[in-house]
């Protein structure tokens, strides 16, 4: 569209208002940019797909400070009366974190290693915690109302001992059909107990003949599958090369009632025991493939897949590439917090550093997470807590802020950055120019935001902005394009920016550092295209 100004020969182009929502379709590293819907990202650190907008993620604040290192291991006891308790593992010693307040000593010391697996028992005696360090060289520690206790090798009838394996040599504990299921270290073994036991003489089960790839017994899970004839919870157990086996039945030692659903590969695993998790009724498994659902690979008529099924082929490539650079380090976990429909994969970068990929399990949409020192993850009530390299537990989802301390003051703005996908706005092989654009936030306080067009597909990162706007925005004229922003309020932030440059298709690139609540929902643009600008 274009006006003539009298007078003049030369034609004057005149913008198209064009609106683009936010890119809730989340992190997109498998398509090409020049074929990458607009409802995708390219980068996406620190936002957090909804159905409605983008908003940023929300951030942490100490829990339970004063452990002597990093903490490799957090776990929740749950009782049937609806108390529970939280525990952390660091250094030497066993915590508990129960409470918001700095630790007093362990309740367990003298330990090898920080590094545990659990899970919870309730029988007629009680609900239980069960840790394995599966080491070799600590016993495994059970806790129940009445305090923590250490399990050891005996007969089997002696309280707390065990037969048949060694505490020491069992790692991933894992309850299935009412029995308690172990793997044996640097084996092919499972062993499992009677039905409801804590304690007794373990029977072995050798997968080792199923796993045509080689590799030793390294995660084990359950898995409830509805193959038509009702849901069933079925066994998984893990190769350390990527072989799943999977059984159904409730009774291992009997013909009658146990057999082998089948054996699929899925990838091997990274270097970790904490490798599944399980979602509803899926599990889910974290391969250098990418993260793995059972109930996709089972490929079945028979299956009911569920409507909210995650897969992760969008972020393949990039699971691709952390695996390759970080698969053989420690801190791989994969997590699942239902109250947020968030699925959590902690890539361990080093000490101190790590990042998360992220799903919205309702969107299947995924992003990443940065700035959370987190070496370990665990649910808490229904809270996500993490553990951190400075000896701290943090509630995560807790504030607007990262870091906040025990007191409750201090710290940090969170930093969300994101590139989204290319639009040619309808006119694929037009040549068009932004001239102005804004991105509408809802806030619950005046935010400072950055932002930059990108033409062509050379994505350009503003700068970070170092400071928070003046309440009530500036005046027009007072303040510079790009930096600060015009009107707005303390609801609905629309900043206006100045975009330079042409081309054929251009992109939002934006970092807000958030203090508050911020939902970014759909970014208007004035276009200008045609003859005029060539």
């Amino acid at each position: 569209m274009f006006w003539s100004i009298e007078g003049e020969a030369t034609p004057v182009p005149v913008g198209v208002p064009v609106s683009v929502p936010a890119p809730i379709g989340g992190l997109n590293a498998r398509d090409s940019l020049a074929a990458m819907p607009p409802s995708d990202a390219p980068t996406l650190i620190n936002w957090w797909p909804q159905p409605f907008g983008l908003s940023v993620r929300k951030g942490y604040s100490e829990w339970a400070t004063g452990m002597p290192a990093q903490v490799n291991t957090i776990a929740q006891w749950a009782n049937v009366t609806g108390s529970s308790k939280l525990f952390a593992w660091s250094s030497a010693g066993m915590y508990d974190v129960s409470t918001k307040a700095a630790v007093g000593a362990a309740i367990v010391a003298g330990l090898a290693t920080s590094t545990w697996e659990t899970c919870n028992l309730t029988n007629s005696a009680g609900s239980f915690l069960i840790a394995l360090a599966g080491n070799g060289t600590d016993n495994g520690i059970i806790y129940k109302v009445a305090g923590v206790a250490r399990l050891s090798l005996g007969d089997g009838i002696v309280v707390n001992t065990w037969a048949g394996i060694d505490p020491k040599n069992a790692k991933c504990p894992t309850v299935h059909q009412h029995r308690l299921w172990v793997l044996e270290k640097d084996s092919t073994n499972g062993w499992y107990l009677p039905p409801d036991a804590i304690q007794g003489t373990f029977v072995k089960y050798d997968f080792g003949p199923l796993f045509s790839r080689g590799g030793y017994a390294q995660a084990i899970g359950t898995w409830t599958l509805d193959d038509g004839n009702g849901a069933e919870d079925h066994l998984v157990v893990l190769s350390s090369k990527g072989e799943a086996v999977v059984f159904g039945g409730t009774n291992p030692s009997s013909d009658a009632t146990w057999a082998l659903v089948g054996v699929y590969f899925v990838g091997a695993p990274v270097a970790s025991a904490r490798v599944m998790t399980k979602a509803g009724g899926d599990l889910f498994i974290m391969t250098q493939q990418g993260v793995v659902s059972m109930t996709a690979t089972l490929a079945s008529t028979k299956v009911n897949e569920s409507d909210q099924r995650v897969t992760s082929n969008k972020v393949q490539f990039l699971f691709s590439e952390l695996t390759s650079l970080y698969g053989d380090s420690a801190g791989w976990d994969i997590d699942y917090f239902p109250k947020l429909n968030m699925l959590m994969v902690n890539i361990p970068i080093s000490t101190g550093i790590n990042q998360q990929v992220v799903a919205n399990q309702i969107l299947n949409s995924w992003t990443t997470f940065e700035s959370l020192d987190s070496a370990c993850w665990a649910t808490y009530g229904s809270d996500p807590y993490f553990g951190s390299s400075t000896g701290k537990v943090y509630k995560f989802w807790d504030s607007y802020l990262d870091g906040v301390l025990i007191d409750g003051s201090g710290g940090i703005g969170v930093t969300a950055t994101v590139v989204q996908a290319y639009s040619y706005f309808g006119k694929m092989a037009t040549q068009k120019q932004v001239a102005m654009y804004r991105p509408t936030l809802f806030v619950g306080s005046e935010t400072a935001v950055a932002a930059y067009i990108s033409y062509d597909f050379e994505s350009t990162i503003p700068t970070t902005p170092t400071a928070l706007p003046p309440i009530g925005g500036s005046s027009w004229g007072s303040g510079l394009w790009g930096s600060a922003i015009w009107g707005g309020g303390q609801d609905a932030q629309r900043p206006w920016f100045q975009a330079e440059g042409i081309g054929f298709a251009a992109a939002i690139s934006m970092v807000v550092v958030a203090q508050d609540r911020v939902l970014w929902v759909a970014t208007d643009y004035n276009v200008i295209s045609g003859l005029g600008l060539l």
